[in-house]
């Protein structure tokens, strides 16, 4: 019995503690390196000088694919890295729902492609719109999680993962909403509806700094 107190208690010292660097560091190489192979798929055309400025016009919307992916994806990571600055330990089922989220941030060069190449068609919407998606719920269950299993330091306010956890969830779910906008309409009004996600959290916003400044 004496045996199986001290195995489980090892166990736990192995899967949990206080330590969260090394899981901070990965994620944060991950996501660098992801959103740096964005730019690195963008090519220089080979055409002869007189058909530059056409040939970079064409690629105007493998870059308007880039900008989405870096500014959606730099909002995740600011989440991501502001969900561990408040975090006084680690679980292993937290270092497990992080690689979740780091094996769909390392699909973000497939899918900004996807959109870049066939942002007009309704299967190209769907990956990509899928892939943001998935990232972001990811990025919600974490959040989620580290607040019902107490992950928070003492000194946080508990109103700050309350609020994160509305605000979160809003990014991937207006892009999983756009899934069947794509299917029913057209995949141009699923790219439209994804301006909902700036309306949304400016609406968020007010509302949070009403409410600090009433409490």
């Amino acid at each position: 019995m004496a045996g199986e107190n001290s195995s489980s208690k090892g166990f736990a010292r192995v899967n949990s503690g206080p330590d969260l660097d090394r899981t901070m560091f990965f994620s944060d190489a991950v996501f660098a390196i992801a959103m740096t192979l964005l730019a690195v798929d963008i090519r220089v055309p080979q055409v002869p000088a007189s058909e530059l400025g056409a040939a970079v016009a064409a690629q105007l919307p493998e870059f308007g694919a880039y900008v989405l992916s870096f500014v959606v994806t730099a909002a995740y990571w600011l989440s991501h890295h502001r969900l561990f600055r408040l975090l006084k330990g680690f679980t292993g089922r937290l270092q497990q729902l992080n690689l979740v989220l780091l094996m769909f941030v390392a699909l973000l060069g497939y899918a900004t492609d996807m959109l870049a190449f066939y942002g007009d068609q309704q299967l190209g919407v769907v990956i990509y719109a899928a892939a943001l998606g998935l990232i972001g719920t990811a990025n919600t269950g974490l959040w989620i999680y580290c607040s019902r299993v107490g992950l928070f330091r003492d000194d946080v306010d508990p109103r700050l993962p309350a609020f994160a956890q509305v605000r979160a969830p809003v990014t991937p779910a207006v892009f999983l909403a756009s899934i069947p906008i794509a299917i029913l309409w057209s995949p141009q009004a699923a790219t439209w509806s994804w301006l909902g996600i700036i309306v949304i959290n400016a609406l968020l916003h007010g509302l949070g700094r009403k409410r600090t400044s009433s409490a």
